[in-house]
C-alpha cells in the first residue's frame, strides 16, 4: 500500500487491548531493529501502526549509529525511490517473506560478526545490490532484487561475506527508507507521536547499571568481559497512556559488544522505573538463536517436559519459588517463526499473584530469559 492511500482517519480507529499493548511494551527492543520479529513486519503502512503505538525503533531512535546514518542520508534520490517502490510492493507478512529463501544459521552467524564491523568501523560493500526485472534474467548466483515477484533473491548456495554485506546494507537502507516515509506521513498529517521513551531520572545511570548488573550476573551465573558496553533506557508507557497505570514503567539496560548490531546477541535486565524491582533478565538476538539445537515441535514438547523439574528447580535456586506452582502453560517457542523449527521452550508458571515466565534453550538445557510480573 502507497502512503499516499493512507486514510488519515486510520488511526484514530486504532483499538488495541491492554493485553496487546502489554505485549508490545515487553518485546519492544529500541535499537535492536531486527531481534524480535513478531514485531518486524513489513510495509509502510504496518510501520506506521507500530510506531504509533511504541515510537520510532529504528536508526532515528535515541541509540543510532552514527556513521550508518551518513551513509543513509547520502542516498540518492534514484535509490531512495527503488527502495520506496520495494516497500510499496511488498505483500509480505514478516520482513523474511520479502527474502527468495531463509538464511542458514552459518549466515546468521557470520551475518551478525559482518554487522558489527558495518556499524561499528564502516565496512561497507563495494557494489550495490543488482535490480532485474524477470526471473529469467537472473543466474541464482548473485544477490538481486527482481521486479518481477518483488523479492531480493538470495543466492542459491551460502552467501560469502561480500554477499552478506550487499544484504546488509539493502536492509539498512530499506529500513532507513520505511521510517523517513513514517514520519513524513506523520509530518504532513500533523499527526504526533507521543515518545514513551524519557530521559533516566529517580535514580543515576550509573546506579541503574549497577543495580541491572548484579541481576544479570546472579542469571547468567558468570560475569561478562570488558567488550561488553550498557546502555540503559527509560520507558514510560504511563506518560502516553495514563490508563495503563504506571506499574510497566521501566528500566532496560542492555549489554551489548561495541555499539551492538541488529542481529548480534545482547543480554538485557528490565527493573521497575518507580521501585528499581527486577522484572526481566534475558539473552536475545538473533546470533544467540542461531547457536542453538533444532527440535520439532513434537520433540520440544517431549523434552519440555522433562526438562520441567530442571526448570523448576532454577527458580527456586535462583529467585526462591519453591513447591508447585498453582497453575502453569507451556509451549514450543518460535523466537523466528520462518524457520518451521523449535529451539526454545516458553514455561509460565503463576504462584499467587504473580506470573513467572522463562525462556528454555533446549539443547543447552539453560534459561535464556527469565521475566517475573504481577498479574
Amino acid at each position: 500500500m502507497n502512503r499516499y492511500d493512507i486514510d488519515k482517519d486510520l488511526f484514530s480507529n486504532i483499538e488495541i487491548s491492554n493485553d496487546i499493548k502489554l505485549e508490545l511494551y515487553r518485546n519492544c527492543k529500541k535499537g535492536k531493529r531486527t531481534a524480535d520479529l513478531r514485531f518486524k513486519y513489513a510495509g509502510v503502512l504496518t510501520a506506521l501502526i507500530v510506531i504509533l503505538i511504541i515510537g520510532s525503533t529504528g536508526i532515528g531512535a535515541k541509540a543510532c549509529y552514527d556513521g550508518i546514518k551518513s551513509r543513509m542520508e547520502s542516498m540518492s534520490d534514484k535509490e531512495q525511490e527503488s527502495l520506496k517502490e520495494d516497500l510499496q510492493n511488498n505483500t509480505g507478512v514478516t520482513i523474511d517473506d520479502s527474502w527468495s529463501r531463509k538464511l542458514t544459521n552459518d549466515e546468521v552467524l557470520r551475518m551478525a560478526e559482518l554487522e558489527r564491523q558495518y556499524y561499528d568501523l564502516g565496512v561497507y560493500p563495494e557494489t550495490e545490490v543488482k535490480r532485474l526485472k524477470t526471473l529469467d534474467e537472473w543466474d541464482g548466483k548473485t544477490l538481486c532484487y527482481i521486479e518481477e515477484d518483488h523479492l531480493l533473491h538470495l543466492p542459491k548456495k551460502e552467501m560469502d561475506d561480500e554477499q552478506l554485506l550487499l544484504f546488509i546494507d539493502y536492509t539498512a537502507k530499506k529500513d532507513y527508507v520505511m521510517e523517513k516515509e513514517a514520519q513524513e506521513y506523520f509530518e504532513e498529517e500533523n499527526i504526533k507521536v507521543e515518545d514513551p521513551y524519557v530521559d533516566v531520572d529517580h535514580a543515576s545511570e550509573q546506579d541503574i547499571i549497577d543495580l541491572g548488573y548484579k541481576h544479570l550476573v546472579k542469571f547468567l551465573g558468570y560475569e561478562l568481559s570488558d567488550e561488553w558496553h550498557a546502555r540503559v533506557e527509560a520507558f514510560k508507557p504511563s506518560e502516553v497512556d495514563p490508563g495503563c497505570g504506571t506499574y510497566h514503567d521501566m528500566y532496560t539496560i542492555y549489554w551489548e559488544r561495541s555499539s551492538g548490531s541488529p542481529n548480534s546477541t545482547d543480554y538485557v535486565v528490565v527493573l521497575g522505573m518507580h521501585d528499581l524491582e527486577f522484572r526481566v533478565a534475558a539473552i536475545g538476538g538473533r546470533e544467540h538463536w542461531a547457536g542453538l539445537g533444532s527440535y520439532t515441535d513434537e520433540e520440544a514438547l517431549k523434552k519440555a517436559k522433562e526438562d520441567r523439574a530442571k526448570v523448576l528447580e532454577k527458580l527456586k535456586s535462583l529467585y526462591g519459588y519453591s513447591g508447585e506452582p498453582d497453575r502453569e502453560k507451556m509451549e514450543a517457542y518460535h523466537e523466528y517463526d520462518d524457520y518451521g523449527d523449535t529451539r526454545q521452550i516458553r514455561y509460565v508458571f503463576y504462584y499467587g499473584k504473580e506470573e513467572v515466565g522463562v525462556t528454555w534453550d533446549l539443547a543447552d538445557e539453560k534459561m535464556a530469559s527469565v521475566e517475573i510480573w504481577n498479574e
